[in-house]
């Protein structure tokens, strides 16, 4: 019989996420392909977009990046979006290298496992999140992180 404590433990375990470095899990480097958009709810009419979503953990608005990880052999699989949480939009601290195409290095990392796929093609796979960008090599700055300091735990 499940008792309350253990609804609240389940509900604890929905949205674990794991703190990784940014070096360590993308040894590689990766790369964002596009603009940084704001994460938003789904609305049935296309000319009212939905109110931006904010996280469920941290409260801070959720903005979205596609990115390339070179790390990943399946192609299909290297492109996916990364969630920048942050109460103003991020700025990315790098410059391209060829349109749309920058290398970029992200600042409180966390990591979520989830199930993707259907049927007998199901594979692992992970919600990538981050406060912001790291500065640039060379660049002294903080980066592009939120103003409150909280992380993206």
């Amino acid at each position: 019989m499940a008792t309350e404590n253990d609804n609240n433990m389940t509900d604890r375990r929905k949205n674990l996420r794991f703190k990784i470095e940014f070096a360590e899990f993308f040894y590689m480097g990766l790369y964002q392909m596009g603009p940084v958009q704001p994460l938003r709810e789904y609305s049935q009419d296309r000319n009212r977009p939905g109110r931006q979503v904010r996280d469920e953990v941290t409260g801070l608005l959720v903005w979205k990046i596609k990115v390339t990880d070179p790390a990943v052999e399946n192609a299909d699989r290297a492109a996916y979006a990364v969630h920048i949480l942050s109460e103003e939009e991020p700025v990315p601290t790098t410059q391209e290298t060829s349109p749309h195409i920058r290398p970029i290095e992200l600042v409180d990392v966390t990591a979520q496992p989830r199930l993707k796929g259907s049927a007998e093609f199901k594979f692992q796979s992970y919600q990538i999140r981050a406060s912001g960008y790291a500065p640039a090599p060379g660049n002294k700055s903080t980066g592009s992180g939120p103003a409150t300091g909280k992380s993206p735990a």
